[in-house]
């Protein structure tokens, strides 16, 4: 079974006892949380994975870095995780767990490239723009600068690209032009 799938399992599981106790916001909370101080500190996560580092030695490491800092139920899961040697996990396990909330709320992210950076305002609008093309009551748009659009926006919601940069006009212009020389 592959990583992706045993997170989407683990996923599901915390999720539903999240929704049982009405913690979703704070359990996906705690997990980005979590996610975020495994990326900023590699020597946590290298600890870890390491073989000679015994089963409880590690379990201590997780109590003293997160505990009463996470509910219990995201910190039995990170235990359990340990124990059944699949901690690796974790970042695919938080993804797929603001997925399923997302999907509960039926919110979608997006992220809209441009060539020069936006406003909130702006952000706001593109949001409030795109929810309904995506089919999706709320966008949670992040702005990424790309110069080579010239102008314009590019947005990405899931699969979905709605181009409507300069760049963009202008492939799709050599490309007609191109196929009327055929």
């Amino acid at each position: 079974m592959s990583n992706q799938a045993v997170a989407n399992r683990y996923a599901v599981a915390l999720f539903q006892l999240a929704q049982s106790k009405g913690t979703l916001d704070q359990t996906g909370e705690e997990l980005e949380v979590i996610q975020s101080v495994l990326q900023s500190t590699p020597e946590l996560e290298k600890t870890i994975q390491h073989p000679k580092v015994t089963l409880v030695a590690k379990q201590n490491v997780i109590r003293s870095s997160f505990e009463g800092k996470v509910g219990q139920d995201v910190l039995n899961t990170l235990l359990l995780l340990l124990e059944r040697q699949r901690f690796s996990i974790v970042p695919e396990l938080s993804k797929a767990y603001k997925q399923l909330h997302h999907d509960l709320l039926n919110i979608a992210e997006a992220t809209v490239y441009s060539a020069k950076p936006l406003t909130n305002e702006e952000l706001k609008q593109v949001e409030i723009i795109f929810a309904p093309k995506a089919e999706k009551s709320r966008l949670i748009a992040t702005n990424k600068v790309d110069t080579e659009l010239i102008g314009g926006l590019r947005v990405r919601i899931g699969d979905r690209i709605y181009d409507g940069s300069i760049k963009g006009q202008l492939n799709r212009l050599e490309r007609n032009l191109l196929a009327g020389n055929r």
